[in-house]
């Protein structure tokens, strides 16, 4: 048989020729050529190591051609596998890396909103509906939040850009809370509580101060949490339920709006009490040296050391809200032993804002570590901290005296 091929397309072809990648076809064409061309039959020899035919020195520049072309098609090979497995990887880490942008509808017929997705809340961009939604569904893989839209108050806020801080500042609070209890108290730290869903439903009820709007359960799967329009306590809702004692007294009110509220930035009730301009303790913040924003943890505890103040030198008396100025027995949501005529009695005649200062002195004083074990329930008050309950009750207060009485 005859070859019509040329030495240059024979050369091309003899790589996967010797590696029997070509067709019957291609096969004849080739053998035909190397039947009658000494010079290519020599090269096919060199490459598949049998002996080769003398051939002049021109032709030997043609096996390094050759051998030139196979390194180069082997290192592009080489380097084509590498550049895809470099952008594979890249791709992973991109989708694991970057917040996903969760993903927003509008229900018309229900006027309500809906929200899936995870993180990247900061840059949520809802739709021009979000301005006549009634209702939110939010679905993230930390939590769900059922919401009642009317009961938010957005201040100087349009409605889409407040929902976007309070979903993105609900996300970035369980967080926190979780790794603060588990950094600074890894002894203390509920697993079993701290790692389940959360569900949070915020509605109108029927009757202010309904039992219903401030309760929370912990389930096999996860953690409920009812709020009515005291839409900022999720917080302390949460820590309640983390904390899972038999009883709410004081202590566990005190850690839940310490932690919730004076360690946690992300706490919307940040933004309730900063307009604090008008109370009667504001001036025992500004002369403890409180910033007016109230933007930061010290500033927060230096609030609750302000409230406190008044409380002590004016007594518990109703002057504000149940939180700020009366005794945690006549609290609704308060399951421990009343003590309205006894205020050293297991510290339950302290307002809410008493409570979370004297945790916050109790914490800067022995550790948050120590607190945590005495608010789960761990250890008695002496076991935590060395001393009885009034001893340091009574330290607390003369520091809270100094500190505000300037």
């Amino acid at each position: 048989m005859r070859s019509d091929l040329s030495c240059e397309i024979v050369q091309d072809l003899l790589p996967i020729y010797a590696d029997k990648m070509t067709c019957v076809q291609t096969n004849e064409a080739v053998e035909a050529h190397l039947s009658e061309c000494p010079a290519c039959r020599a090269i096919y020899a060199r490459m598949t190591g049998g002996e080769p035919e003398p051939i002049p020195e021109a032709e030997n520049q043609e096996i390094d051609y050759l051998k030139k072309v196979r390194q180069n098609r082997k290192r592009w090979v080489w380097g084509a596998s590498i550049l895809a497995a470099l952008c594979l990887v890249g791709a992973i880490l991109y989708v694991r890396l970057r917040p996903n942008a969760p993903t927003v509808s509008y229900d018309a017929p229900s006027k309500t909103l809906v929200v899936c997705g995870t993180d990247g809340y900061d840059k949520l961009k809802l739709p021009e509906t979000a301005e006549k939604a009634e209702n939110l569904e939010v679905q993230d893989d930390n939590f769900h939040l059922s919401l009642f839209l009317p009961v938010l108050r957005t201040g100087d806020l349009s409605m889409a850009e407040f929902l976007s801080s309070y979903i993105d500042n609900m996300d970035r609070s369980i967080r926190f809370i979780r790794t603060y209890i588990r950094e600074n108290a890894p002894e203390s730290y509920p697993a079993d509580r701290a790692d389940k869903y959360v569900d949070v439903t915020v509605k109108m009820y029927r009757w202010a101060y309904h039992r219903d709007s401030y309760a929370y359960a912990v389930e096999d799967d996860r953690i409920s949490i009812a709020l009515g329009d005291g839409y900022w306590s999720r917080e302390e809702l949460y820590l309640l339920a983390l904390l899972s004692a038999d009883a709410t007294e004081w202590q566990q009110i005190g850690y839940a709006q310490y932690l919730g509220t004076c360690l946690d930035l992300y706490n919307e009730s940040r933004a309730y009490l900063g307009s604090i301009s008008l109370s009667p303790y504001y001036e025992a913040y500004l002369a403890a040296g409180g910033d007016p924003s109230v933007t930061t943890a010290e500033d927060q505890q230096l609030l609750m050391d302000a409230i406190s103040y008044w409380c002590l030198t004016k007594g518990i008396t109703g002057w504000g809200t149940a939180y700020e100025s009366l005794p945690l027995s006549s609290t609704l949501h308060f399951s421990g032993e009343a003590g309205v005529n006894k205020p050293m009695l297991n510290g339950n005649a302290m307002s809410v804002c008493m409570a979370a200062s004297f945790i916050g002195w109790l914490s800067d004083n022995y550790g948050f570590d120590s607190v945590s074990a005495f608010c789960f329930g761990q250890k008695t008050f002496r076991e935590a901290f060395g001393t009885e309950y009034t001893m340091a009750y009574e330290r607390w207060s003369d520091h809270i005296l100094a500190l505000c009485g300037k």
